[in-house]
């Protein structure tokens, strides 16, 4: 009798991690197989600097002595952070605009950064478990989302969030509640609306998640 093959990775858990160590694995190959000075593989792994307009509340930043031609290079979050490598404000800014450049292991730095001075601040645990997220690690994502949902209760994001990566790691019960409470805060959030409705068709309940996408449409305009 010929027995049925076992999968290797049993829950969508390992089986993400798995995929992510991979991921990370092939990064490393491709950053350590071409010819390249160590100067120039350092200068590869960092992401640009990062050009945007400070918060109102940050002094601003000395420019640049004047270029040949007369202008000044404008001051960059970088150069905010090397003055002051603590604000926990510059930061997170970094940290999403690092995140939204799928900068992801450098915005991951930032947003750790930032708790290790303020432990409980709802933006960067909520970004620091979207990151998380991006890279495929949805247990390593769940106490940081958990813990935004617990500090900033009333932010249907976070709560959104934590649903998505409850559900990868088929906590479907808890991914249910996660994505009902971001309903209750924003009725017409499409995406929570639409993730409810995937968790409650594997939870075999296809009627609501029918329900659920003909809501999740009718927000979005559809």
């Amino acid at each position: 009798m010929i027995r049925k093959r076992e999968p290797r990775w049993q829950s969508a858990a390992e089986r993400a991690r798995v995929a992510a160590e991979l991921i990370e694995e092939a990064e490393s190959l491709t950053e350590t197989s071409t010819i390249a000075s160590p100067a120039d593989v350092a200068r590869a792994g960092l992401p640009p600097p990062i050009t945007a307009q400070l918060p109102a509340h940050v002094p601003p930043v000395p420019a640049e002595a004047p270029t040949p031609d007369g202008s000044t290079a404008e001051p960059t979050l970088d150069d905010a952070l090397a003055a002051d490598p603590d604000n926990v404000a510059l930061l997170v800014e970094r940290a999403r605009l690092l995140a939204r450049a799928t900068h992801y292991r450098a915005a991951q730095r930032d947003y750790e950064s930032a708790l290790c001075v303020d432990p409980i601040h709802g933006e960067a645990l909520r970004g620091l478990g979207m990151v998380f997220s991006r890279r495929g690690l949805w247990s390593e994502a769940v106490p940081h989302l958990r813990r935004a949902t617990e500090v900033d209760p009333g932010r249907a994001a976070a709560w959104f969030y934590l649903g998505e990566a409850l559900n990868h790691v088929d906590d479907l019960e808890g991914a249910r509640a996660a994505h009902e409470r971001a309903v209750e805060l924003e009725p017409r959030n499409t995406r929570a609306l639409y993730g409810l409705g995937i968790v409650l068709d594997r939870l075999n309940r296809p009627d609501e998640a029918t329900r659920m996408y003909r809501r999740s449409r009718e927000a979005g305009g559809g």
